[in-house]
């Protein structure tokens, strides 16, 4: 590349530097509460609304709250593209 910027990392270049990164998942902070074991019944990617937003305002912290934005938003997104309803 020749335009003077820095070309951007591929997938595998990620991963590798990952490998030497510590990463803690989300929802560690809310494993083996009654929340947790609630959650682990309901996969958020095809769960409806209603239960993703209950699980949302009974979640014990903000990060597994903000977790859950996150799938919300990115179905509210799929549902805007392809016209299914969530």
């Amino acid at each position: 590349m020749t335009d003077g910027f820095k070309p951007l990392p591929t997938a595998i270049e990620i991963a590798e530097e990952s490998k030497d990164k510590e990463g803690v998942h989300p929802l560690a902070s809310v494993e083996g509460t009654d929340w947790h074991h609630e959650f682990e019944l309901i996969d958020p990617f095809i769960a409806t609304r209603k239960e993703l937003e209950d699980l949302w305002q009974t979640a014990p912290n903000r990060r597994a709250q903000d977790w859950l934005t996150g799938i919300m938003d990115t179905r509210k997104m799929y549902a805007v593209v392809t016209g299914s309803p969530f």
